[in-house]
C-alpha cells in the first residue's frame, strides 16, 4: 500500500516509475491518494455536499481513516502480508496509522518523513489566529506561512490539526512490525543519516535505515535503486520474519 506527501498524486511520475520497479520484482503495489492530493481538492460524501481537502484542507486526524480504507482494498484483493509505504507527509500519515492498536500490517516503509519541518512549529501568533478561525466557524480560512510546498498558506483547521500532532517520530514505539527508514543524500532540508539514528532508537521492533546516493527528495532517476532497497528489505525482513514466526517451536 503506497501514499503519497503534501500537493502530490500517486500518479505523479516518481511513484509510478517507483511502483512499477516493485510490481517488476514481484510485488503487487495499491497505490492510493489520500484526502491532501493536490492543494484544494473537492471530496464527495455519500450524503450531504461536497467537502473540501488537498493540502490546504487536509486534516492529519483524517489519515488513518484514508489508510485504513486503501488497505480494506489490498485485503480484498487477496493480500495477506501487507507493507504499508508512506513518502513525505504520507510517511506521517504512515505512523499515525501504523501506531494504532492491532493495525493488520507486516512491514512500514518510511520514505523521507520530513520530522525537521514538524520540529519548527509555526509561531504563536500564527498558532491564535488559527485557532481564533477556527472558533468563530471558519475552519477553511487560510493562513500566511512561510511554506512555499503550499505556496505560502494553509487553513486555519489543518495548521491546528498538524501543530496538535507534536512529534510524531515519537510514535514509533508503538508501531509493533519492521520499519524501513530511507532518504536521499540530496534533502538534507527534509532528513538525513541523523534522522534514521534517531528512529533506529525509537522503533521498538525490527529497523533498517538506508540512504540513497545521489538521491533528491523525490528520488528523480533513483526510482530504481530505491525499489530495489525495499524490495530487497520486504523479502530480508517481512517475508523472512513472517515464514519463521510461523515455524513450529
Amino acid at each position: 500500500m503506497y501514499t503519497h506527501g503534501v500537493t502530490s498524486t500517486v500518479f505523479r511520475q516518481t511513484h509510478v516509475r517507483l511502483g512499477r520497479e516493485l510490481q517488476r520484482a514481484g510485488y503487487t503495489v495499491v497505490a492510493g491518494n489520500n484526502r491532501g492530493t493536490a492543494l484544494a481538492t473537492p471530496l464527495l460524501q455519500r450524503s450531504g455536499p461536497r467537502v473540501l481537502g488537498g493540502s490546504w484542507f487536509d486534516r492529519l486526524e483524517d489519515a488513518p481513516k484514508d489508510i485504513g480504507a486503501w488497505i480494506a482494498v489490498a485485503a480484498g484483493g487477496g493480500a495477506t502480508r501487507i507493507v504499508l509505504l508512506g513518502h513525505s507527509l504520507g510517511a506521517i500519515k504512515a505512523i499515525l496509522y501504523a501506531s494504532q492498536p492491532h493495525a493488520p500490517l507486516a512491514g512500514l516503509v518510511l520514505a523521507s518523513p520530513p520530522f525537521r519541518a514538524f520540529a519548527r512549529p509555526p509561531e504563536a501568533e500564527t498558532l491564535a489566529r488559527a485557532r481564533r478561525a477556527v472558533d468563530a466557524g471558519r475552519p477553511q480560512e487560510l493562513i500566511e506561512l512561510a511554506n512555499p510546498l503550499t505556496f505560502g498558506r494553509t487553513s486555519a483547521a489543518t495548521l491546528l490539526s498538524r501543530a496538535a500532532v507534536g512529534d510524531p517520530a515519537s510514535r514509533l514505539g508503538r508501531v509493533g512490525v519492521p520499519v524501513l527508514g530511507i532518504y536521499g543524500t540530496e534533502e538534507s532540508d527534509t532528513g538525513g543519516q541523523e534522522d534514521l539514528d534517531r528512529m533506529r532508537q525509537l522503533v521498538a521492533g525490527s529497523f533498517t535505515g538506508a540512504m540513497i546516493a545521489g538521491a533528491d527528495h523525490m528520488y528523480t532517476d533513483h526510482e530504481a535503486g530505491a525499489a530495489a532497497i525495499i524490495g530487497g528489505w520486504i523479502t530480508e525482513s517481512v517475508i523472512a520474519l513472517s515464514a519463521a514466526s510461523s515455524l513450529p517451536l
